[in-house]
Parts: structure tokens; C-alpha cells; sequence
């Protein structure tokens, strides 16, 4: 079983919580500026994650890295956390401490390992895959195997062919489905062919534009009918 809770669902600039995934309580998917608060707001124990994944250096992902290293530390954290995501991620993490609370990475009580997202991971037990969608700037898709359970995140961006074959017999696939006319974004509809072809057995869709019609989760419901549309702290289980 893999359980994820979805901590956020939000695009960037709208009334819900920036998204982000807590899988097990012990792998968080993006650290944008709400991730801490929502940890928080459902008990999660910031000392038993192993590991954080950053799909792309836009701020609602990863801005709330700061906040959440020095949180652990102040609860006391002592085991190791890996950072996993884009090249410069180890840089952009020393940029951000210094520049939010003037800290340095050698000033937490704990060590923290940075992993560059490759062809597979294997780390904490889980096995992890990528692919690029198309969005702005360099964005990653993740694939999340632990024991026969299969979870990809689309992270933001339009579908590739990539991700297709990334989100492949997945048992969840959480998808960005921003909404339609955005060239480096997804949409319901975009979101509901990607799980048609890739044969998922649940959509979770998120990243959700705030004026976003009704009509196009519909659209996508006719396309691919097991569509979730979760709410900030909803959790399910695969």
C-alpha cells in the first residue's frame, strides 16, 4: 500500500495551498512556501522524512525549502535528508537559506545529501524515474515504485511523450491540469489522454487555474472517467 496525502493541490497565485505530495509521511513531492504549514496542519512528523523532490525551480515548488530545513531542526531532527531534483538544486538550497534567515547548510545538526535526478534512483527503498514535460524552463515528471504500487507526479508542464511512458500502468497519476490556451502548462483534457494512453487506474487532478471552468473537468471525464479532484489534505491510499 502507498499512501499519499495531497498537502496542497493550488496553482501559484490561488486560494488553495501550493502543490504538494507527503507519500508514506515520508517522502515529500515540492517545497513551496505552504509546504511547512500544511506538514504541520496534518501532524506530520518533519523528523521521519527521508526525502524531498523538487520537479523545477519555479517558487511555488521550491520556496519553502528554507523554512522546512530549519523547522526539522528546531523539532529536534537528527538523521540525514536527501534532496532530490534538478541540477543546481544544491546551489539554489545554499542561495535560499542565506538569503531567507541568513543559515548555511554546515548550520543544521543534521546532514543533507543532494541527489541529481537521473535515468533511476534507488534510495530509501523506493525506485524513482523521470521525464521532462514541457514547460518555461526544465521541469521533471517522477515515478514513485515500492513494492508492486506505481505514483507518478507530472509536475508542471504540457505532456510529453516521455511522460507517457513514465506514467505507464501507474496506479495514481497526479497531473498538473492547469487548464487549456497555456502552451507550457497542462489541462483536464490534456491530463485525462495522458492517463488513456499511459493506462493508469487513477487521475488525481491538480495545479488547477482559480477561474478554471467546470466544463473542462467534464471534457475530461468523458475521455478517462476514474478523475479525482482532491482537496488541500486529502489523502489517498493505492
Amino acid at each position: 500500500m502507498m499512501e499519499v496525502a495531497f498537502l496542497g493541490v493550488g496553482e501559484a497565485f490561488g486560494a488553495s495551498a501550493n502543490t504538494a505530495l507527503l507519500v508514506n509521511r515520508e517522502l515529500l513531492l515540492e517545497c513551496g512556501p505552504h509546504a511547512l504549514l500544511q506538514l504541520r496542519k496534518l501532524g506530520a512528523d518533519l523528523a521521519k522524512i527521508k526525502l524531498v523532490f523538487i520537479s523545477h525551480f519555479h517558487g511555488d515548488h521550491f520556496l519553502g525549502l528554507p523554512a522546512l530545513l530549519l523547522a526539522a531542526r528546531e523539532d529536534g531532527r537528527e538523521e540525514s535528508l536527501t534532496l532530490l531534483g534538478p541540477e543546481g538544486l544544491t546551489r539554489v538550497t545554499q542561495e535560499l537559506l542565506y538569503l531567507s534567515y541568513r543559515k548555511s547548510l554546515e548550520e543544521l545538526p543534521y546532514e543533507v545529501n543532494f541527489v541529481e535526478a537521473g535515468e533511476k534512483v534507488r534510495l530509501h527503498g523506493y525506485e524513482f524515474e523521470f521525464a521532462l514535460t514541457q514547460h518555461s524552463l526544465a521541469a521533471l515528471a517522477i515515478s514513485v515504485k515500492r513494492r508492486k504500487k506505481k505514483l507518478t507526479y507530472a509536475g508542471d508542464g504540457a505532456p510529453t511523450e516521455g511522460l507517457v511512458k513514465l506514467a505507464s500502468g501507474s496506479d495514481l497519476l497526479v497531473a498538473e491540469a492547469y487548464g487549456s490556451g497555456a502552451a507550457t502548462h497542462s489541462s483536464p483534457v490534456l491530463a485525462a489522454q495522458l492517463a488513456k494512453k499511459a493506462k493508469v487506474k487513477l487521475l488525481a487532478l491538480v495545479h488547477l487555474w482559480r477561474g478554471l471552468s467546470k466544463d473542462e473537468v467534464e471534457k475530461a471525464r468523458e475521455i478517462f472517467d476514474s478523475i479525482l479532484v482532491p482537496g488541500d489534505l486529502e489523502t489517498v491510499k493505492i
